[in-house]
């Protein structure tokens, strides 16, 4: 399988020679660090790799190695210093890293006609095309996911594979290059939801408690779980928000905060009295976008018949555990749950007053949210 830079040369009608860049000094570096970049491209942008340095921090700590990030839209957690730097000046910083971790592409070449060791993880490309290509094969380390078939060679991945490679694969390699005292990382990726890169807070208007959330993000308010009028109307009134809830809300309360409320699922079943086609025009007066639920998916048809001019939707949930996991399997959630000052990590938690904690409990209510979890184990 050809690489990409030997079908350019031959396209090209050009001899393949290391690239020539003139480095432009960047002072205040530290005495030993790593390098890392993020891409720019959302194929090759890996979301995991917060947790690939949180495993490999203590033995860079021990060993006073820092991490110095070069490139990315968003600082990665975990990272001493991201420098907004030229390439030329980001080439002098590539020459003094002990190793460089990244996507492929320039930096990874670059760093591999400086023989600097690389981990390079693949996102839409196989790594036999676009490997780094100037240096020797022992100190490259090429990481790929098991593809589905094959990459997308886009831009855009759908399926997002980047980001089934498992960040303790990324930290052993990297700590497999390194000149430092190593051990086998313990930590044990299960399973990785589909959703979990997507961060939602949930809130249940019982009482009402300011929130630091960034200004872009979205509130779901869970008035099914639990609702006091004049909290939830004061969640309405100071954040973007969407509803969920399980009866009807008064339209009445809306009208002064529905410029702040983006949608309204309702979970409704057969059992319900039919709801007056007003109602749902005072919500389209507002601009509120409603969305019927259906749990029960015996009573979806006749409900999508007597509500035809309303979105009616069946409820889809996870119903089993999508792995196998031990009494200690513990899980990352990108889902908070928050009700007056505790946070929770699923709504099985909050159900068990389980705040705080982490463990897998593995109950149906869990599990249906596992889509927004990282299910992992350690030693």
């Amino acid at each position: 399988m050809s690489h990409l830079i030997e079908e350019y040369a031959k396209s090209l009608g050009v001899k393949i020679s290391e690239p020539i860049v003139k480095d432009h000094f960047f002072p205040t570096l530290p005495e030993k660090y790593i390098t890392i970049n993020q891409a720019g491209v959302s194929s090759k942008t890996y979301s995991h790799y917060d947790i690939a340095l949180s495993l490999l921090k203590p033995f860079l700590e021990r060993a006073k190695i820092q991490v110095v990030q070069m490139g990315g839209d968003k600082k990665i957690e975990g990272v001493d210093a991201a420098l907004n730097v030229s390439f030329k000046q980001q080439s002098y910083v590539l020459s003094k890293s002990l190793v460089h971790l990244g996507c492929d592409g320039a930096l990874a070449q670059l760093a591999s006609s400086k023989e600097i060791p690389t981990v390079t993880v693949y996102g839409n490309a196989f790594s036999e095309n676009a490997k780094p290509f100037f240096s020797y094969s022992s100190i490259n380390k090429n990481i790929e996911p098991d593809w589905n078939k094959k990459p997308c060679f886009a831009k855009e991945d759908p399926k997002k594979q980047i980001d089934t490679i498992k960040p303790e694969v990324i930290a052993q390699e990297v700590l497999n290059l390194l000149p430092i005292e190593k051990e086998p990382i313990k930590f044990a990726t299960k399973n990785i939801g589909s959703l979990f890169s997507r961060s939602v807070v949930e809130v249940i208007p019982t009482s009402f408690v300011p929130l630091r959330i960034p200004k872009e993000q979205e509130l779901m308010i869970r008035a099914d779980y639990g609702c006091d009028e004049v909290s939830f109307l004061k969640y309405c009134g100071n954040y973007k928000v969407s509803i969920t809830a399980d009866s009807l809300i008064q339209p009445h309360g809306l009208q002064k905060v529905a410029n702040n409320i983006n949608k309204f699922l309702l979970f409704i079943d057969s059992s319900w009295d039919t709801i007056p086609d007003n109602y749902f025009q005072v919500l389209k007066g507002f601009n509120i976008d409603l969305t019927m639920v259906v749990k029960d998916k015996d009573d979806l048809s006749s409900l999508r018949n007597k509500y035809f001019d309303i979105p009616v939707v069946p409820y889809e949930a996870e119903q089993e555990a999508p792995c196998e996991v031990g009494d200690d399997a513990r899980f990352m959630s990108s889902l908070r749950l928050i009700e007056g000052g505790k946070e929770y990590l699923s709504y099985a938690h909050w159900k068990k007053n389980l705040d705080g904690n982490n463990k897998v409990l593995d109950t149906p209510e869990y599990w249906r949210e596992s889509k927004h979890f990282y299910i992992y184990e350690r030693d």
